[in-house]
């Protein structure tokens, strides 16, 4: 069996030709109140066995227009999430309604699969996608969020999501505590628990530094959460 250093050095020095395909808009979620301040973008590509696959970037202020009093100060910036989902082959009417209606939103793709023996490929790929957009748009915080689910060719997906995250974001200019949360219990269309991991980039704060008198007169930093 082939490590994953040597998945991830011969599927990486191959990733599909990908292109932009425009604006997208998810149904609901974060853009229901970032008026004027969501954007969307969408990226696709196609596997070797004609599989569509779709990556989807949102970006959106991290206090929005309707944020008037956040509980916890924070410091204004651009959030980024991205998502992507596989053409499922078994759904023969979902892409023969996509095909038919090409400019409406794809039903028949999965976010909870890739397989087919192409996974590393695809997540390849979508790496690319995300390291190209980074480069160029640079968000303060970008959002990881992956499914509690397994692949039978690579294994646990959120293994494989944090072992990318550890290799990847330092090159790109963020850091990552090496924490991952669980959605409470925001959960896929298909029943599987999300959890997200935030890398955030290198010389933005979250959170702006108070600072604290002491009776002894000296002033020390603060964070607003409490730690010093």
């Amino acid at each position: 069996m082939k490590s994953f250093k040597q998945h991830i050095t011969e599927a990486f020095d191959k990733p599909y030709k990908w292109k932009d395909a425009g604006s997208s808009t998810p149904q609901g979620g974060i853009k229901d109140w970032q008026k004027g301040n969501f954007t969307g973008k969408k990226y696709a590509f196609e596997t070797v066995d004609k599989r569509k696959v779709e990556v989807h970037i949102y970006e959106w202020d991290i206090i929005g227009p309707k944020q008037l009093l956040p509980p916890i100060p924070r410091n204004q910036g651009r959030y980024m999430e991205m998502h992507f989902a596989v053409q499922d082959p078994s759904d023969k009417l979902g892409k023969a309604i996509s095909d038919i209606s090409p400019m409406l939103p794809r039903t028949d793709m999965r976010a909870d699969i890739t397989g087919g023996g192409d996974a590393m490929r695809i997540f390849a790929t979508v790496l690319d996608v995300v390291k190209s957009y980074v480069k160029k748009n640079k968000p303060d915080i970008i959002r990881v969020i992956g499914v509690k689910t397994k692949d039978k060719e690579i294994g646990s997906r959120l293994k494989l999501y944090q072992k990318l995250v550890k290799r990847y974001a330092p090159k790109l200019g963020y850091r990552y505590d090496n924490k991952m949360a669980t959605l409470g219990d925001i959960e896929t269309p298909e029943g599987l628990q999300m959890s997200v991991m935030s890398l955030i980039r290198k010389g933005f704060e979250l959170y702006p530094k108070v600072t604290v008198r002491r009776r002894s007169g000296a002033v020390v930093p603060r964070h607003p959460r409490g730690k010093l």
